[in-house]
C-alpha cells in the first residue's frame, strides 16, 4: 500500500469516529429530573458570587457537579439567564417536570423553559406591590397621610413582609418625595419595587399663639414653632432651663398642631396625634406617671385620638375624636372631679360627659360643649362661674344655663359664652367687671356683655377679656393683673389695631396679629402699643435669624 492509500485508511478511521461521536452527542440519554437540580445549584453559586444570572451556559461549568451534563449539548440559558432550557424534550415529559418545579416555567415550541430558582422559592403569583396615599393631592407639612396597600398582589393575599423606603406619617418639610414599597409572599419571593412621588408643600401663615405670663409660643401653620420668655421649670420645651429673650426656632416642636399653656407647664399636641408636656409638674401637670417636671417634651401616653386640648392654672384635659373628656393635675377645687383625690399624675376620664363638640378650662374649672349648643360645667364653682344659677361645690359634672354655645372661655372665678348668634354671655366673679356689666359682683345666670355682637373669638384669663369681631376688630374689658391699673367696666374697642387674625390673652397683656403680619402687644388702653414685625411664612423668619445671628 502506498502512502496515499494509507492516508486514505487513516482518515476514513478518523471520519468515522468523528461522525460515530457526533452522533453519540446527539442521541445522548439525558435524565432532566436530577440534571435540573445539578444546574440549578450551579445557577445559584454563579449568581449568588457573581451578583448576576449567567447569560452563557458555559459559564456554569465551573460550578457543575455532574460533568456529563454538558456533553448533551441539550441544556442551553435564555438571553435573560433566568431560565433553562432544555431542547426536544417529549410533550408529557415536559409538562411533568413544569408541574413538579412551578413558578413561571413554561413550554415554547421544541424548547421547554424552567425556571431556575428553587422550589420552595417559587409563587404561584407573581409578587407586585402598590400602595395609595390619601390625600393624594394637596399635602403639606401638617398633612396626616394614610397609606392603603390593599392593592397589593401575593399568592392567597399572604404577604408577610413589607418593605417600606422613605414613608412618613408627616414631612416635616417641604420637597418633593419618593416612597417605595417591595412585599415579601410567603414562598419568600419579593416583588419589584413600587414608587409614588409627592410634593409636600409649606401651608404659609401663623395658626395660634399661646401664652402663659411671659412664656409665649407662636405656632405656624406648617407646624414649626418659635417661642421665647421664662423657662425655669422647663416649660418651653427646649431641653434646657434657660430663658430665651426673644422669639427663637427650636426644632424639638417640629409637627405641632396645638399648645396649651398653664402656670408654668405646657401641653403639645402633634400633627399625629401624640400628646407632649414640659415644665413644672408639682400636681402632675404633664400626666407622666410621677411628679418629676421636665425641660425636654414627654410623651403622655394613655391618650390617642385626640382632637383638643386645654390646660388651667394647675390641670389640664383632652378632648377625643369619641367626645370624651380627660383631665389630670391638681384636683384642689375638684376639677378633677374626684372627691377622693388631690391630685392625678395619669388622664382620668371625666364620667358622664359625652358627645362633646369643644372643651374651655378656667383656672380650676371646666366646661364641655356638646354639639347641640348646650354646655357641661364642673369643678371650682364658689363664684357661680360655671352658670349653673348658683354657687358652691358640685359632686359632678352638670348642665348649665348656657344655650347656643359656639364656644367657651374662661378666666379667674369667671366664664364667657359666645353663642351662634355671635352674641356674648358670662357668668361668675364680676369685681373687675370681666363680666362687662356694671353693678354686681357675682353672677350666676348668663348675662349678655352688650356693647359687642359679631364676635368671632374670645379669649379670658385672670380678669380680662379679649374679644375679636368678624371684622377683625378688638374689644377689651375687665382688668389687666398690672401695677396701676383701672377696671374697664364696659368693652372698649382697642385703638390702633383691625383685621386681627389671631389673638391671646396672657391677663396682663394681649397679643394681636394684624393684616401687615404686625404683633401688637396691649397692656392699656392708650394707644401705645408695642410692636413686632412677624412673618407669614416660617422660612422667612428663619432667613432672618440666621442674617441677625
Amino acid at each position: 500500500m502506498n502512502i496515499f492509500g494509507v492516508i486514505l485508511a487513516i482518515g476514513s478511521v478518523i471520519g468515522t469516529l468523528i461522525y460515530y461521536v457526533n452522533q453519540s452527542k446527539e442521541h445522548i440519554e439525558i435524565d432532566p429530573y436530577h440534571d435540573y437540580e445539578a444546574i440549578l445549584d450551579a445557577a445559584l453559586a454563579y449568581k449568588e458570587e457573581r451578583e448576576e444570572y449567567a447569560k452563557d451556559f458555559s459559564k456554569l461549568i465551573p460550578y457543575l457537579s455532574k460533568k456529563e451534563i454538558v456533553s448533551s449539548g441539550r441544556y442551553a440559558l435564555s438571553l435573560d439567564g433566568k431560565f433553562l432550557t432544555i431542547a426536544h424534550l417529549e410533550t408529557e415529559d415536559a409538562a411533568k417536570l413544569i408541574n413538579e418545579i412551578g413558578g413561571e416555567s413554561y413550554i415554547n415550541g421544541k424548547f421547554t423553559y424552567l425556571t431556575l430558582m428553587r422550589r420552595n422559592d417559587l409563587s404561584k403569583i407573581k409578587p407586585i406591590a402598590h400602595f395609595n396615599i390619601k390625600p393624594d393631592s394637596k399635602i403639606n407639612t401638617t398633612s396626616v397621610l394614610q397609606y392603603d396597600t390593599s392593592g397589593c398582589v401575593a399568592e392567597d393575599n399572604e404577604i408577610v413582609e413589607k418593605r417600606w423606603e422613605n414613608k412618613q406619617m408627616t414631612f416635616k418639610e417641604p420637597g418633593v418625595y419618593t416612597i417605595r414599597l417591595k412585599i415579601k409572599d410567603r414562598n419568600g419571593n419579593w416583588s419589584d419595587s413600587f414608587e409614588r412621588d409627592i410634593k409636600v408643600t409649606e401651608e404659609i401663615g401663623i395658626k395660634s399663639i399661646e401664652c402663659y405670663d411671659s412664656t409665649m409660643f407662636i405656632l405656624y401653620r406648617n407646624g414649626k414653632v418659635i417661642s421665647k420668655g421664662k423657662n425655669e421649670f422647663g416649660q418651653l420645651g427646649i431641653g434646657n432651663l434657660n430663658a430665651i429673650p426673644e422669639l427663637k426656632y427650636n426644632s424639638l416642636h417640629d409637627g405641632v398642631s396645638q399648645i396649651a399653656c398653664g402656670e408654668n407647664f405646657t401641653i403639645f399636641k402633634l400633627n399625629d396625634g401624640t400628646l407632649c408636656a414640659s415644665g413644672s409638674n408639682r400636681y402632675g401637670e404633664l400626666a407622666s406617671g410621677d411628679k418629676n417636671s421636665s425641660r425636654t417634651l414627654n410623651v403622655i401616653w394613655g391618650l390617642e385620638n385626640v382632637k383638643q386640648i386645654a390646660a388651667g392654672k394647675h390641670f389640664a384635659a383632652a378632648l377625643d375624636f369619641d367626645g370624651n373628656v380627660y383631665v389630670w393635675g391638681d384636683n384642689s377645687e375638684n376639677q378633677l372631679m374626684k372627691e377622693d383625690l388631690q391630685d392625678s399624675v395619669m388622664p382620668l376620664k371625666l364620667e358622664g360627659i359625652e358627645g362633646i363638640k369643644s372643651i374651655a378650662l378656667g383656672s380650676n374649672f371646666g366646661f364641655a360643649v356638646k354639639y347641640d349648643g348646650t354646655v357641661i360645667g364642673w369643678g371650682d364653682n364658689t363664684h357661680g362661674q360655671l352658670g349653673l344659677g348658683f354657687k358652691g361645690r358640685i359632686s359632678e359634672p352638670a348642665m348649665t344655663l348656657y344655650k347656643n354655645v359656639a364656644f367657651m372661655t374662661a378666666g379667674e372665678k369667671f366664664s364667657i359664652a359666645v353663642a351662634e348668634s355671635g352674641r356674648v354671655y358670662g357668668t361668675g366673679n364680676n369685681a373687675y367687671g370681666q363680666l362687662g356689666t356694671k353693678g354686681k359682683s357675682e353672677i350666676y345666670f348668663p348675662t349678655e356683655v352688650l356693647k359687642v355682637k359679631d364676635i368671632a373669638t374670645a379669649y379670658a384669663k385672670e380678669s380680662v377679656v379679649l374679644a375679636i369681631n368678624t371684622v377683625g376688630k378688638a374689644f377689651i374689658w375687665g382688668n389687666f393683673s398690672s401695677p396701676g391699673t383701672k377696671p374697664i367696666n364696659e368693652p372698649e374697642e382697642i385703638p390702633g389695631v383691625s383685621y386681627i387674625s389671631v389673638a391671646v390673652n396672657t391677663g396682663k397683656k394681649c397679643y394681636l396679629l394684624d393684616g401687615n403680619n404686625k404683633l401688637q402687644s396691649i397692656s392699656d388702653m392708650s394707644g401705645k402699643n408695642e410692636m413686632q414685625q412677624l412673618y407669614q411664612s416660617f422660612y422667612e423668619f428663619c432667613d432672618f435669624e440666621v442674617k441677625f445671628k
